[in-house]
This record gives structure tokens, C-alpha cells and sequence, in this order.
């Protein structure tokens, strides 16, 4: 074999090892690597695959990859779904509030499934909805902000990077939107209880511009039920609360202000 040949070579798995150092430095640990992230760091799908066999990546599914070995969780999976593939999905309702450490009253069965909310009705990627997480997920979709491209979202650290959640007042409401039954209206209003530092500013604003008139009526009864100081600060000639009544608990009693069916207290009745 020629020493040209042999140069050539020797040049070739330099650039390669090369590479796939400058891709280890650059990717989170403990996060998905997604194909799109691996390109424009200058890996094609051919030399990912050589990487999966070489043993440097793992394939989790059409894609997606992880770094072998790497511990990657639901959250390393969703972070490379906001920073890699620019996807408008996030943490929400009580499981935002659970990771805000505002969900004091959750159930333990709530803690085995993680919420993910987002505007568009199309589905998550196949690898990241197929991949066993280890918990349940979640994904609901709903426009329920008339700005919704424009909520302000928080954040919360995890391994080496970071994910999008809801802040707890935009939290509130999307928990609130998820009643379906009674039992969902009791866990919401005792979850509600803890929620006695919401921003007023930021409430009001949702209230506002959110388009659902039964989430806004529930979203103010909670307020006032506890008795939250910022409860107060709501201007409810600024928000449209629509017109009619609402039965949204089910053999509940009509609250006057707000139009809705709410839970009867103890030893009260209508007559």
C-alpha cells in the first residue's frame, strides 16, 4: 500500500474522530439527539448510522438518537423537541405546577404522568411518542389564548440544559380548561388553594385573551372561593364572561355571580 494511500487514510479517521468529538462537545447530555441537530453540526444520516454502529450513538427511533450509554429521560426527549426541532409544546397544567413545586396536593397518580400542551392538533414525533419514558404522557392540544403564539412560557433545569413550562398562572388555567367531571373540579379547587401568590398582572392578561368563557368564569370563582389576595386586582369589566349560565358541576348549585354550577356547602340547599 502506498504512502499516499496511507496519508490519505490516516487523514480520513482524523477528520472522523474529529467530528464526532466536536458533536459530544456540543450536544447536552442527557438529551435526545435529534437528525436535524446532528446535521447542522455536520453529520449526515449515513455517518449517523456509522456512528450507531461504530457504538458512539444509539438509535431510538427514526431520527432520534442518543448518545450510548447516556441516561436520557422524557425531559431530554421534550428538550430536544423545543431546541432542536422548534416545536411550540410544553409542560402545562398540574404537571407545571407540580414542577414548580405548587402542586403540594396532587395525587400520586398524577405524578406518574407528565402533561404536554400545545396548539397544533399534529402529533408529536413517532420516536418521541413511542419511546417508554418511564412515565405517561400526555399530549393535549388546545387554542385557548387568542395570542397564543406569544404566552410568555418559564423554565425549569434539568441535567445540563433546560425545558418550557407553563408559568403557574397560565398553569392554572390550562388545568382548569381540563375539568371534565366532578372529581376534576374537586382536585382543581383544592389545587387551587395553593395558588395564593399568582401574579395579577399576568392573570389578568390571560383572563383577557383567553377564549374560553367557562376556564375565565371557573378561573374567577376558584379566586374568589379561596379568598386569594390578588383576587382583588381582576378588572372583570376588562374580560368577557359571554352571557347565559353554565352547568359545569354536575348537581351543583348556581353561583350568581359567575353563572356556573359550582359544588353546594355542606347542610345548604336552593330552597
Amino acid at each position: 500500500m502506498s504512502v499516499f494511500i496511507l496519508q490519505y487514510m490516516h487523514t480520513m479517521s482524523t477528520q472522523k474522530q474529529t467530528k464526532i468529538n466536536l458533536v459530544l462537545q456540543n450536544m447536552a447530555p442527557g438529551a435526545v439527539l435529534t437528525s436535524n441537530w446532528l446535521t447542522v453540526h455536520g453529520v449526515s444520516n449515513n455517518l449517523a448510522r456509522r456512528y450507531v454502529s461504530s457504538g458512539w450513538f444509539e438509535r431510538i427511533g427514526q431520527g432520534a438518537y442518543i448518545r450510548y450509554g447516556d441516561d436520557v429521560d422524557w425531559q431530554g426527549g421534550l428538550y430536544a423537541l423545543q431546541s432542536q426541532l422548534g416545536l411550540k409544546v410544553h409542560v402545562g397544567g398540574l404537571s407545571s405546577l407540580r414542577l414548580k413545586g405548587m402542586g403540594h396536593f396532587l395525587s400520586l397518580d398524577a405524578d406518574q404522568s407528565i402533561q404536554l400542551f400545545s396548539g397544533s392538533a399534529k402529533p408529536l414525533p413517532a420516536w418521541f411518542r413511542e419511546t417508554d419514558w418511564g412515565v405517561q404522557i400526555q399530549h393535549r392540544t388546545a387554542s385557548l389564548f387568542s395570542n397564543a403564539e406569544n404566552l410568555q412560557m418559564s423554565s425549569v433545569p434539568h441535567k445540563s440544559f433546560e425545558i418550557e413550562m407553563s408559568p403557574p398562572e397560565l398553569a392554572a388555567f390550562e388545568m382548569i380548561h381540563g375539568i371534565k367531571d366532578n372529581s376534576d373540579f374537586d382536585h382543581a379547587r383544592t389545587v387551587f388553594e395553593g395558588l395564593s401568590t399568582l401574579r395579577p398582572k399576568e392573570s389578568q392578561e390571560l383572563l383577557q385573551t383567553c377564549k374560553s368563557v367557562r376556564v375565565k368564569r371557573l378561573f374567577l370563582w376558584m379566586a374568589r372561593d379561596c379568598g386569594h389576595p390578588w383576587f382583588k386586582y381582576m378588572d372583570m369589566e376588562k374580560v368577557d364572561l359571554g352571557s347565559g349560565k353554565r352547568v359545569v358541576y354536575k348537581g351543583g348549585k348556581l353561583d350568581q355571580e359567575f353563572l356556573i354550577t359550582v359544588p353546594r356547602p355542606e347542610g345548604v340547599s336552593d330552597v
